[in-house]
């Protein structure tokens, strides 16, 4: 399924790269997360966090991004005297479109905000037993909202590290009320980015 994805998102990235006016490229990373619900606290969920983007810069200082990405999200508790050695793991993995308000208001930054759409295709729950069959009714469809900034390592502005918080709108279980908060960061390499300038002297 991974390998699937990250070949469509290569594919799609090349093309709408090509394409005047849009720019793209893929990005990899980890996330850290917990859940607001589930009575364990931290984000000590670790997970790979993966895909591809294009974006559309419609003024010299916004864009619109597309991304479509792999995520692995949840929370995990160590085992400690204060909680009974009890080792618990929720791993969830998504598949997610963010669609992206990007700004380009600051030197070498930029900031970024809007919603985001997620698809559960797995999810697994472990204890100090091993894997656990996991009954609890969780929703395959995720609204979230998210926000973040990038910086660009290199000089071309082909490189950029970006940090991303983002936070479920609804419970993503229909029993109780469970919210995903994910922290995010990825290294992002642009095949090609499409700037406006402002005026023939400057580029943003």
């Amino acid at each position: 399924m991974i390998r699937i994805l990250i070949t469509g998102l290569l594919v799609l990235s090349v093309h709408f790269s090509s394409a005047q006016g849009f720019g793209g490229g893929i990005m990899a990373g980890i996330s850290t997360s917990q859940i607001t619900g589930d009575g364990i606290a931290g984000f000590h969920k670790l997970g790979f966090y993966g895909g591809g983007f294009t974006d559309f810069r419609f003024t010299p200082k916004s864009a619109l991004q597309l991304e479509l990405n792999f995520i692995q999200k949840g929370s995990r508790q160590t085992p400690t005297v204060k909680n009974g050695n009890a080792k618990i793991l929720y791993n969830f993995n998504y598949i997610e479109l963010p669609i992206v308000y990007r700004w380009y208001g600051i030197k070498n930054m930029n900031f970024e905000i809007g919603p985001q759409f997620g698809y559960m295709i797995s999810h697994v729950r472990k204890d100090i037993a091993g894997e656990v069959n996991d009954q609890i009714p969780y929703r395959p469809l995720e609204l979230s909202a998210t926000a973040g900034l990038s910086y660009y390592l290199l000089k071309n502005k082909k490189l950029e590290v970006n940090a991303r918080y983002s936070m479920s709108v609804l419970s993503i279980q229909s029993a109780d009320w469970w919210v995903n908060h994910v922290m995010a960061f990825s290294l992002r390499w642009w095949f090609k980015r499409a700037v406006i300038k402002a005026n023939p002297e400057g580029d943003e």
